[in-house]
């Protein structure tokens, strides 16, 4: 099988990789770990590979279980090695602001579950699911 060349980007550094299009995106993030030293802080389960788009409101999470050829990659493709948490500013009906951080790699309703869970509004979140 022919190898897949794509661009990852950590931080500012941008390098050339190959990888075989059936590699799992899980090995695919140890691989990039392994060798390149910007991508070797923080913990490897807060980081993953984001497929960005030229609207920089779009883009998809590569999921960890399924491989790099179910995304349909071409070769000099450019994805981001970064940190799937970041914090979330929420202002409260009362005008106090509360952080939480959530997981970018979610899908919204997790999401959502998430912020209720952390600022304690559930039952109106459950109540709106049915």
């Amino acid at each position: 099988m022919v190898a897949l060349s794509l661009k990852i980007g950590v931080g500012t550094v941008v390098k050339t990789m190959q990888f075989e299009p059936s590699t799992m995106v899980y090995d695919a993030c140890r691989i990039i770990r392994e060798r390149v030293p910007e991508a070797q802080c923080g913990q490897p389960n807060d980081y993953g590979l984001f497929l960005s788009d030229e609207d920089p409101k779009k883009g998809i999470w590569l999921e960890a279980g399924k491989a790099l050829d179910y995304y349909m990659l071409r070769n000099g493709d450019t994805l981001e090695y970064k940190k799937k948490q970041r914090p979330l500013k929420i202002r409260m009906l009362d005008g106090t602001v509360k952080t939480v951080m959530v997981d970018d790699s979610k899908i919204v309703s997790d999401m959502l579950m998430t912020i209720c869970a952390r600022i304690g509004g559930c039952r109106v979140f459950w109540w709106y699911k049915r």
